[in-house]
């Protein structure tokens, strides 16, 4: 009576999702080893496709955002460039067509001005769309202008072929919708309204136009000129100049404290701070490949556009992107880790058990994504990490009763998590301090497995 049966098994209560390994076989052999390996293989390739799919989530949620500003903007008032002011002379040029008829055409000369003041204040604000948050701005804008003497000699045309009724100053203006006020000027102390077009697009797109009073040819050209005006201008994100004069300075301020300073030029001197920031250009006409007088679209003055962007300062999208390219290596390192207890513990754990620990470790990224839509960066991943690594603790708790593996585990996904957040944080320094730790990881595992008998795992453990 007090006999126990042959086949009466010692467990009668093994754990949920393991298997104690008879001791009479042992499946832990090199092909139980070789069969799981490749098992392993074969989930983390398929967990390759969850990952795919977060970074075209990612890249959607990212898409959504910005349509959210082109909607404001468009509304609003897009990124701005200043161009100018420039003179503009229109011409005749006389020829002879095949039939000796006399004939004629219309050229425009651009004369751009020896100096070039812009002294801008932005005031920035905040628009939303749905979840989204987009900067735009209104500025105030002082433009002050000087030309030198006209010296037509230093070109090849007639001043009787020179149209002065319709000489004009011209101001471009990357999006008209911008203008708050009227746009007046004051040139050679008298008052000017600018019209909104441009006599051609030759140089610019779009802007504003003030036809000039000019009573004596000579007296124009003998003497020099001056040009003043302010403009109140709204805008989005950005806002350039175009450095037209044979010198250009530009200072602009603002109480935005995460401005990205672009363009063809680097401000000269620049201070950002909790009030804001200051940015101080000089640009001399050597500085770019435009001269000062030219005719018609002979140069594109465009390009050497310089200024500040107004970044907004959350930038999830782009930090749970390069989160998400490390999530392979966690899910490889906890696997890892399963694969360990297997051969130590001699515990079998289903292949099932493993899919469910991958898709959660997936699930962190969705999360991560959420939460950055609605609050900063770094709380966000510290919910979706709290989560994601309760919720696996807690799996394998019960899954491993009566060992500490679960704790070994959550400690282990806490310290890749707080790892991967460093990095993230980091630009210049990722790539050092991201192979350091995974040389750290390297050595732990061969220091983990020195003592493993590879050929005997079902007789040893590792000591």
């Amino acid at each position: 009576m007090g006999i126990k049966s042959p086949n009466m098994e010692e467990n009668n209560n093994p754990q949920p999702g393991l298997s104690q390994v008879p001791k009479e076989e042992s499946v832990f052999g090199k092909y139980h080893v070789f069969i799981k390996s490749i098992i392993i293989f074969v989930l983390l390739l398929i967990f390759i496709i969850p990952q795919v799919i977060i970074h075209s989530l990612i890249d959607e949620r990212e898409g959504n955002q910005t349509q959210a500003f082109v909607d404001i903007s468009s509304k609003w008032s897009g990124r701005q460039t200043i161009t100018g002011p420039i003179l503009v002379l229109p011409y005749l040029e006389y020829y002879r067509d095949t039939n000796k008829v006399m004939r004629s055409v219309k050229h425009h000369l651009y004369i751009l001005p020896d100096k070039v003041d812009f002294d801008g204040k932005v005031l920035p604000e905040k628009r939303h769309r749905n979840i989204y948050e987009v900067v735009v701005y209104n500025s105030k804008v002082k433009i002050n202008a000087s030309f030198g003497k006209f010296n037509l000699n230093t070109i090849t045309i007639p001043k009787e072929n020179f149209i002065w009724k319709e000489a004009s100053v011209v101001l471009g203006l990357s999006d008209m919708r911008g203008i708050k006020e009227k746009l007046e000027m004051r040139f050679d102390n008298e008052n000017y309204q600018f019209n909104p077009g441009v006599v051609a697009r030759d140089v610019f797109e779009s802007g504003a136009i003030s036809q000039l009073m000019i009573d004596s040819v000579d007296k124009f050209l003998a003497s020099g000129h001056d040009i003043s005006l302010d403009i109140d201008l709204k805008g989005s994100e950005q806002l350039f100049f175009v450095p037209v004069g044979k010198t250009t300075k530009v200072k602009v301020n603002s109480s935005w404290q995460t401005p990205a300073f672009n363009g063809q030029f680097l401000p000269d001197t620049s201070t950002v701070d909790v009030n804001g920031f200051t940015a101080n250009w000089k640009v001399l006409h050597l500085n770019r490949n435009y001269p000062q007088m030219f005719i018609d679209d002979a140069y594109n003055i465009s390009y050497s556009a310089f200024g500040v962007d107004l970044i907004m300062p959350i930038d999830g999208y782009q930090k749970t992107s390069r989160s998400v390219k490390y999530a392979m290596m966690i899910i490889l390192l906890t696997f890892l880790v399963f694969f360990f207890v297997e051969i130590t513990q001699q515990k079998r754990i289903h292949p099932f058990n493993y899919i469910i620990v991958g898709f959660a470790l997936c699930l962190f990224y969705t999360l991560l994504l959420s939460f950055s839509e609605y609050m900063i960066f770094s709380l966000a991943y510290l919910i979706a990490t709290v989560m994601t690594v309760a919720a696996i603790t807690y799996f394998i708790y019960y899954l491993f009763k009566g060992t500490r593996v679960y704790a070994a585990i959550g400690g282990m996904l806490t310290l890749l998590y707080g790892f991967m957040f460093v990095i993230i944080q980091l630009e210049s320094y990722a790539l050092l301090i991201g192979s350091l730790g995974l040389f750290i990881v390297m050595f732990a595992i061969m220091n983990y497995t020195r003592k493993i008998d590879w050929y005997n795992l079902g007789k040893t453990k590792a000591k």
